[in-house]
This record gives structure tokens, sequence and C-alpha cells, in this order.
């Protein structure tokens, strides 16, 4: 075990044995002072993954101090308005992650359960919400959710609210099933009505001037996320521990800040060098040989055997669907109009054909040889699509694995039959040349 995994686990077995929130604010105090992140970040194999580390932990430990306020958002929020607000967001479906990455889903879970949460809602919602329960996550000052791509944080998030006594504070973003004209419209004058109304909450006017700052910041990050991205249709090799189902904070919950823009900047100029490299070698005809895989939808989060197999059979992920850049250049000029035609731009919006094009987009810029959706308990919206999806990627002779599991509790995820399955579909890909 390295130095970073024994930090990790060394975190992880005191949480575990002191899960208070008092204790959680002492071990962020404590990590977020500049000697102790210095010295943490150095531990880290690559730059961009000590940059997104060093980034979560800041922002954890400002939503933790009680110095500023917390905001609860659902996943799909445009988050440049929250720099804008000067309000500090907390991602519960992000947190629920890291429950599981701790040791901590069996708990958080086990008590959602003893409040009446129903165990069919998808476990992120209930891990979140069994850690708002046990009173592990900091008071929000405000929650703020929308109906895209999921239905389960607009409830969760009310009952979170009258947890903590603050259902005036409640705000849901109606996002039309339409792209179009009268859709951004209606979905602008949202945006712009929250903020004013927030604004009006914390006793100021909302700064305009903030959010075009936000704006700019939020294209800086696109800029190089694109940049990230264009790379990997041809890389073949990343740094030691990447995975690009670690990016979900950055990609949507710091956009709109420097810290953003810092992860992918660093991020390309790695993977310049790795690509320049392997330009380079003689071996390169080599690495094409290795099975190019799409990814869809999330990951388990815990430790897990899957990627693992992957890499011993030559597999590589070449991209995941949730690191696709969907949205056009936002405009500083007309931020509110910006801000919504991002939201109404996700593929997960509307039809299932607009995923089905988006994902289809990818596997060819990609070169994918296969892909694999992962199935995720109680997300039906990813689940119920499945099958149209896997039957648009069969035309274009790209086999789909439908994985079933739980990206966070393991008694919903078998792992030998999760295995199997694995094993068998990439002898399938490797027999039919795919």
């Amino acid at each position: 075990m390295g130095i970073t995994e024994k930090i990790k686990e060394d975190l992880k077995n005191k949480i575990q044995r002191n899960l208070d929130k008092t204790y959680i604010t002492r071990v962020l105090n404590i990590l977020g002072t500049r000697p102790v992140l210095s010295t943490y970040g150095s531990t880290f194999s690559s730059e961009s993954d000590k940059i997104l580390n060093i980034a979560s932990i800041k922002s954890l430990k400002k939503a933790y101090s009680g110095k500023y306020p917390v905001a609860y958002g659902s996943l799909f929020l445009p988050y440049e308005m929250f720099y804008a607000l000067e309000i500090v967001p907390f991602l519960p479906e992000v947190m629920a992650g890291f429950t599981a990455g701790l040791g901590i889903a069996d708990k958080t879970l086990k008590e959602a359960s003893s409040r009446w949460y129903t165990p069919d809602l998808c476990t992120f919602h209930r891990s979140a919400s069994g850690a708002v329960e046990m009173d592990i996550f900091p008071k929000p000052d405000f929650l703020i959710c929308a109906n895209l791509a999921c239905d389960a944080a607009q409830k969760t998030f009310y009952i979170d609210a009258i947890k903590y006594g603050v259902e005036k504070n409640y705000f849901l973003i109606d996002v039309p099933y339409y792209n179009d004209e009268s859709s951004l419209k209606y979905l602008e004058s949202q945006i712009k009505d929250l903020c004013n109304n927030i604004s009006a909450l914390l006793g100021k006017k909302f700064d305009i001037q903030k959010l075009k700052e936000a704006i700019l910041l939020s294209n800086q990050f696109r800029h190089w996320a694109i940049k990230v991205n264009d790379l990997r249709k041809e890389l073949q090799e990343y740094p030691k521990n990447f995975n690009g189902l670690n990016f979900i904070l950055p990609f949507h919950g710091l956009a709109g800040t420097e810290d953003a823009v810092g992860v992918y900047k660093s991020m390309y100029e790695e993977f310049k060098i790795l690509l320049d490299k392997q330009n380079n070698l003689k071996e390169f005809k080599t690495l094409k040989n290795k099975k190019r895989v799409l990814w869809l939808h999330l990951k388990p989060y815990y430790k897990n055997k899957i990627f693992t197999m992957l890499e011993e059979n030559d597999y590589i992920l070449a991209f995941e669907e949730i690191n696709n850049v969907y949205w056009p250049e936002l405009d500083p000029q007309k931020p509110f109009e910006s801000l919504a035609l991002k939201m109404l731009s996700h593929p997960l919006n509307g039809s299932i054909e607009n995923r089905v094009s988006a994902i289809i987009r990818m596997a060819q810029d990609y070169k994918i040889d296969c892909a694999i959706l992962f199935s995720h308990w109680g997300c039906r919206h990813s689940n119920g699509g499945a099958r149209v999806i896997k039957d648009s990627l069969k035309k274009h002779g790209i086999p789909l694995l439908v994985l079933d599991g739980d990206c966070l509790n393991r008694a919903n995820s078998s792992e030998g039959q999760m295995m199997t399955r694995l094993q068998g579909f990439m002898e399938i890909v490797d027999s039919t040349g795919k």
C-alpha cells in the first residue's frame, strides 16, 4: 500500500470511529491548512488528481465551517450562479459517493431505512438522506434542485428543508422537456428570479458582474475540458490511478471557479506529454490492440475489481459519458439565457433520442470497440433507456453490456456475478474482433 492509500485508509478508519459533524469539521480544518494540503497533495501520482483533491477539501472545509451560507444543489444545476451569489455549494449526491468510499454507506442507508425511505429510491439519495438524518452533513441555508434527469432530488431535498426548518428557502427549477425558444425564455426567467430571490434573502442585490465573471471562468474550464477530451480520442495510456469517473465534482459543482480551470488545464498538460510520448514509441502499434470502452452512467464507489479486470485484459476506458461537454460556449452578456441553454442542452433532458445521439457521437469520436452501462439500482431514468441504447449501438456494430449493480450499496451488487458477466462480455468482444 502506497503513502496515498495509507493516508486515505487512516482517515477512513478515524471517520468511521468518529461519525459526527464536529469530528468531520475538525478533520477538514486540519487537512485544509496550507502545510497539510501541500503535504497531502504531494502524495498523489498526477497533478490533476492532486488539484482535484485539494479543491474538494477546500470546498468541503468552507461548507462545514459555518462561516458562509451553504446551499445543497442537485447534480445538473448551473453552479456558476452559486459562485455569483457567494453561496457555498454542497452536492449531496456527490457526497453520497464519499459515504461509499469512506465505508459508511451501510450506516447511512440503514439510517434512511429506519426513517422509512423507500428501498427502491436511488441509493445516492438514500445514503445522502441517511447522512442528513444522522446530522453528518452541514446545515444548508438554501436547497436548490432541478427536475433534470432525476426525480429523487426534488423530493429528498424538500424533506431535508423541513428537517432543517428552511422550507421557504427550497427552490425547484422546472426544466422543460423541449429545447426551443419558449422553453429557453421560461427557464431563463426561473434562473433570474432564483438569483434575485436568494440575493434578497441574503440582504443584498444580485451582482450581475459576479455572474459574468463566473461565466468567463466556466468558459475557460470548458475550453480545457474540450482540449482534454480531444487528446483522449487518441490516448492509450493514462497517469497511474486515473479514472475519468472521479471528475463529477469539478465538471459540475466547480464550474465557474479557478479550481475547475486548474484541474482541466493540468490534466491537458499531463495528457499532452503522454500522447507525445505515445506517438514517438515504436511500440505504438501494439498499444492500439487495446480495446476501447465507452462507460455509460456512473461506477461503484466502493472497492471493486471491475476496472482491474478490464485493465488486465487490455481494455481501457477511452471515454465516459459524464465527461461529455454538451453545452455551447456561454455568453457573459446574456448570462441567464446562457445558463438556461446549458441546462436544456443536456443529453439526459427530453427524449431518449437526445442521449442516444450523444452516445453514438462519442462512440464514433473515440473509436469505441464496446460500451458498458452500469445499471445503478434505483436510477429509473438511466436504466429505463438501457434497451434503446443497446439496440441503437448494435446498429453501429458496437456491443453493449448492461451491468446491473449499485454504485453505493454492496448488498445490491453481486461481485461474482458482475465479474462473470464482464468476463463473458469480453470474450464475445474478443471473438468478434470488436
